[in-house]
């Protein structure tokens, strides 16, 4: 399998032209549901938790604790608030 970014890809193209054209909640929930097997919604859905706690300003260790969530879940997501591109924290923000 090719390992280029995925934006590199048509395939990666097409798929982020597809994500654009949904349009609002509903659409977007069935769209992930078609595409995402139930457990990679479900890691999805568990680093977006993560990241909503550590952008509301609990700690690592509060996360740990409260969610049971690997330590490697929660140091990803801190990494990505930390380092990613911002559009993680942007999201968050609104």
């Amino acid at each position: 399998m090719n390992e280029l970014p995925i934006e590199a890809t048509p395939e990666g193209q097409e798929l982020y032209e597809a994500l654009a054209q949904i349009r609002g909640r509903d659409e977007l929930k069935l769209f992930l549901e078609d595409i995402c097997a139930p457990s990679e919604l479900a890691a999805i859905e568990r680093r977006f938790l993560v990241a909503k706690r550590l952008h509301s300003g609990q700690t690592y260790q509060q996360i740990l604790d409260e969610t049971k969530l690997s330590s490697a879940i929660v140091s990803r997501v801190k990494r990505v608030l930390q380092y990613g591109n911002g559009a993680l924290k942007k999201a968050l923000d609104k």
